[in-house]
């Protein structure tokens, strides 16, 4: 993660530059996804001495950025603060999702009553005959029935189906 610090109305030493971007580097470590982290630190000339110093942060997540901002001051505390707020927001972000309770009815599958499923499920038995497919036609023709299970002269089962333009469709089993 690439660390960019910029000032305004105030210059740090190269010292200062090396704690923050230590302080703020725990961040990429904790969400390795994170690009880029731009730090604006600024001195404002306030009244109030305690927001003199305000530190801004934006971290590139490859697509959201998270914001942060912190007053204090000085400008040690107005770092720190910013590093807790933006820490707090990138483990808040890398758990996002996490808290979903699956074992929720809305994430378990209908559970499928036996009587519900015999009611719309209809159970019947065919003893298959091997026969060729000659024998197979004439039987399926002779009869009312649309189709005829059997087996082949190779022991493979065979569905004969009757179309509706007088025709017969072969259906072949072949494993998966």
């Amino acid at each position: 993660m690439e660390i960019i610090i910029t000032t305004k109305n105030l210059t740090l030493s190269e010292s200062t530059r090396k704690q923050i971007e230590r302080k703020l580097s725990k961040i990429g470590r904790h969400l390795p996804q994170a690009r880029e982290l731009r730090v604006e630190i600024t001195e404002e000339a306030t009244k109030a001495v305690k927001d003199r110093f305000v530190a801004r942060a934006f971290l590139d997540v490859f697509g959201p950025v998270l914001n942060a901002e912190a007053r204090a001051a000085t400008l040690p505390t107005v770092i720190d603060q910013l590093e807790s707020v933006i820490s707090r927001q990138a483990q808040d972000f890398k758990t996002k999702g996490s808290d979903i309770d699956h074992d929720s009815p809305r994430f378990t599958p209908p559970d499928i009553v036996d009587a519900d499923l015999e009611s719309r499920l209809e159970i019947e038995r065919y003893a298959t005959k091997p026969m060729s497919l000659d024998e197979a036609m004439a039987t399926l023709a002779g009869s009312n029935d649309d189709l005829l299970l059997f087996h082949n002269e190779r022991g493979e089962v065979n569905l004969l189906r009757r179309q509706s333009n007088g025709g017969f469709k072969l259906v072949v089993s072949e494993a998966a």
